[in-house]
């Protein structure tokens, strides 16, 4: 990968002449982040590990799989994607970070195990390793808050090991997008209405499909009337019949072979069977079955 990289040459944020406890006291994130986990003594232990908003251009590279890792950072504002290597010597797609979220955790082994480039201008706080686990030490709460820090990040990892692996492609949208407004409801933030931080491309890369895919099984998503879609803005009409598609594709793999998966037709292009509603839609308004 040809971005530019930013570890240990981020800039200052415009303003950012304030403590990273000025900056915190004015993160909406910080309810859910190291202020609240902290406690009482947040300004006071915070200082001594956490640096204030530090900017990250779009398309630069804030950490490099196989480097030394000396510090993690809490995205203040803005998208990252993280990419691992694969035997072909192209990058894969394992991730997507937006604001609150954490990046360069497995940093705590020593080195980092993913690149992490930035989607969008962004902002990152740098929390400083050593200090970090030393006032982990300390702080019992935030000891624990890690361990749950990684322990959601694997079980976010084996979810979409299981995504990759047993659903088709429609389904692999589907639970992505209920991922992201699920995650954007643990942030205080509207669930049913979002913006996609990602383009097309990356998303068809992350779920293991083509861009074309992708395209398609949008457009059937919003004409069976699941979600709405303006570009990369999308909202959820029907979260229960979303999740039932969910539910009925993880009964199909314990039952066998999938009934809205079918063989590929020519060109690689996966055929996708209507989905019930998408079906009842197509009889009432045949030119829906064209899409």
């Amino acid at each position: 990968m040809n971005a530019p990289c930013a570890v240990r040459h981020l800039r200052p944020a415009a303003g950012a002449q304030a403590s990273a406890g000025d900056a915190c006291a004015m993160c909406f994130h910080r309810r859910n982040c190291l202020p609240a986990v902290v406690g009482e003594q947040a300004p006071v232990l915070l200082r001594q590990v956490l640096g204030a908003p530090q900017r990250v251009a779009k398309g630069t590279r804030l950490v490099q799989a196989g480097q030394a890792a000396l510090g993690v950072f809490i995205v203040h504002n803005g998208a990252f994607k993280s990419l691992v290597g694969v035997a072909d010597g192209r990058q894969r797609i394992v991730g997507f970070h937006e604001a609150g979220d954490w990046l360069g955790l497995e940093g705590l082994s020593g080195v980092y195990r993913a690149d992490v480039v930035a989607l969008e201008h962004s902002q990152v706080c740098e929390v400083d390793l050593p200090g970090l686990e030393d006032l982990a030490a300390r702080v019992p709460a935030l000891q624990r808050y890690l361990c749950r820090a990684m322990a959601q990040a694997l079980v976010h990892a084996q979810g979409q090991q299981f995504s990759l692996g047993s659903m088709h492609v429609r389904e692999r949208l589907v639970r992505f997008l209920l991922d992201i407004a699920q995650r954007a409801s643990q942030r205080g933030l509207a669930a049913d209405e979002f913006t996609l931080r990602m383009s097309r491309e990356d998303i068809g890369d992350y779920l293991g499909f083509r861009l074309e895919t992708v395209s398609r099984v949008f457009t059937e998503l919003h004409r069976a009337g699941l979600i709405e879609l303006a570009r990369r803005r999308v909202r959820i009409r029907d979260r229960q019949a979303l999740a039932e598609l969910l539910d009925a594709a993880g009964a199909a793999v314990h039952a066998g072979p999938s009934p809205v998966a079918t063989a590929s037709q020519p060109g690689g292009r996966s055929a996708l069977q209507p989905l019930p509603r998408l079906a009842r839609a197509q009889r009432a308004d045949p030119a829906l079955a064209a899409g």
